[in-house]
């Protein structure tokens, strides 16, 4: 890629690469040879302005400063302490997050100590609530990034947490859940279509599904059948212990009924985000616009699929959803700096959320009297 076709998403994570590689403060000229951007020579050998270059690189600072990222400026000496300098560097135990725990009175609450960030002992129990009501968010993308907080900050208790919610998931050793398993698994080594009434996330609606299984796997807490589903001839997830009364086709039991596709691997239907699962088909392709610096933590995340660039350094990811509202409420919670662009219909449905939010949070309260 020449310098000229290197976005700034890409500029940025090279600025941050070679930063962060460093153990002593990095001069200008060597940013400059290091980052493939900010390269005076071109290719075709023609040279660019050095100016031009420095400006760019002062306002990538400034911006990657204002997102929060502590890029500092250090004075040193070269040339045996004879003669002054200027660096820039990036400590790694200030750029990446550190671990959380509990305070305790050996040591100051509230701060970071080291790589590790106390929670003073009089906001514990807040803290606590707080992430057990971040918890029961359905669908929030942000779950497992709950739990490990959760987890990290129950080993230092001093007693089990009485008040933590108690989740019982779906378990294999349920008869009807381990039936089903015992069933989908035997279809699948013989590789007979399954037939079965499916219930759709809402509850609302039951369809008759008839499919032939490609995988079985455990997902986000829940077993699930992959297979290829006559109704909409595709592939297609089905949660198993929304299946009712699952058949398995009697006819020529000792003839499989379909062929697994060459090449077909489970690997793509795992680690989904919530609006990936389901079979609503509610919306299909949903593009959104990421402002910068969100832009680059989408990219590095690999949030969606780039579409392009859009205005004042923003880009445009495309979404293939199942599922519309847990994309409308992450979209939410990103703070006004992703919206929907279309389909339209979607793009209508987060405005009119957000401004049932705000409708309902911008009341008076009433006095208390």
């Amino acid at each position: 890629m020449t310098p000229d076709r290197i976005t700034k998403t890409q500029r940025w994570l090279d600025l941050l690469a070679f930063l962060l590689g460093r153990r002593t403060p990095a001069t200008v000229d060597e940013i400059f040879g290091a980052v493939p951007a900010y390269c005076t020579s071109k290719g075709d050998g023609s040279e660019t302005s050095v100016d031009s270059v420095r400006r760019m690189f002062e306002r990538d600072k400034d911006e990657l400063r204002s997102a929060g990222i502590p890029i500092e400026t250090e004075q040193f000496s070269v040339a045996y302490g004879s003669e002054p300098a200027e660096g820039y560097r990036l400590r790694s135990v200030d750029f990446y997050l550190p671990d959380v725990g509990a305070g305790d009175q050996d040591h100051p609450p509230g701060r970071s100590r080291g790589d590790r960030f106390e929670v003073a002992p009089e906001d514990l129990d807040l803290t606590l609530d707080a992430l057990r009501a971040a918890l029961a968010i359905p669908d929030s993308p942000f779950a497992a990034d709950t739990r490990s907080a959760l987890r990290k900050l129950s080993f230092d208790l001093d007693t089990v947490d009485d008040q933590a919610p108690v989740l019982r998931l779906s378990r294999a050793d349920h008869p009807d859940l381990r039936d089903s398993l015992h069933l989908l698994s035997d279809a699948l080594l013989r590789r007979k279509q399954v037939s079965f009434s499916y219930r759709s996330a809402s509850g609302e609606r039951h369809e008759r599904r008839d499919v032939d299984p490609y995988g079985v796997m455990f997902e986000m807490g829940a077993w699930y059948l992959v297979g290829h589903d006559e109704l909409r001839d595709d592939i297609r997830v089905f949660r198993v212990d929304r299946m009712q009364k699952p058949t398995v086709n009697r006819k020529r039991p000792g003839t499989a009924d379909y062929e697994i596709p060459d090449g077909f691997s489970l690997e793509p239907y795992r680690d989904r985000q919530a609006w990936q699962w389901g079979l609503e088909d509610e919306a299909g392709p949903v593009r959104v616009e990421f402002s910068e610096p969100l832009s680059m933590w989408a990219e590095r995340n690999r949030l969606g699929r780039l579409e392009g660039d859009g205005s004042q350094g923003s880009t445009v990811r495309v979404f293939d959803v199942r599922r519309v509202e847990p994309l409308i409420d992450w979209i939410l919670s990103l703070d006004g700096r992703a919206v929907i662009l279309d389909p339209p219909e979607v793009a209508s449905r987060l405005r009119t959320k957000a401004e049932a939010i705000h409708e309902s949070h911008s009341g008076k309260p009433e006095d208390d009297r």
